[in-house]
């Protein structure tokens, strides 16, 4: 994998940790990354499918 820059310290890294991945419908989305060392620090990231599926057994449920 290429250098990235670590979004919390700014720093460049030759061993990226994915943190986040924004999604856009408008246009390309695009990831973060952080150095190994700062990743555990970023919250753990929903999956938007697992909450649209959750969703819709909700309201298949009557629990909307």
């Amino acid at each position: 994998m290429t250098s990235q820059i670590c979004t919390r310290c700014d720093k460049p890294t030759r061993k990226p940790v994915i943190v986040a991945q924004v999604h856009s419908a408008s246009c390309g989305g695009r990831t973060t990354y952080a150095c190994p060392s700062c990743a555990p620090s970023f919250p753990q990231q929903r999956d938007p499918l697992a909450e649209l599926a959750a969703l819709h057994r909700a309201r298949q449920q009557g629990r909307s």
